[in-house]
């Protein structure tokens, strides 16, 4: 190999190791932008499963939580008052 073929050899190389670094550089800030956007979405998720004091997805499930116990309650005691007043109208007759 004479000294024009191993310069444009060494150029080749070089240029190889230019385009490599570029796109492993371009992958590793893809990576790194996707990764945080996607860190950043999880933190949100987090946020709403916790409590806050009224404004997040886990306030509004314990609020639904409790009015479904109240109308357990509410229900429970239309049907005994219910069963008290057809028990009532059954002994009068």
């Amino acid at each position: 190999m004479d000294t024009p073929q191993v310069d444009d050899l060494l150029i080749w190389l070089g240029g190889v190791a230019v385009a490599l670094t570029a796109i492993v550089g371009a992958l590793a800030l893809g990576k790194r932008l996707l990764l945080g956007q996607v860190h950043k979405d999880l933190d949100d998720v987090r946020k709403e499963l916790k409590p806050n004091g009224g404004a997040s997805v886990r306030d509004a499930i314990d609020r639904i939580a409790e009015k479904q116990t109240e109308i357990q309650r509410d229900v429970r005691e239309v049907r005994q008052r219910l069963d008290d007043h057809i028990t009532w109208h059954l002994e009068r007759d």
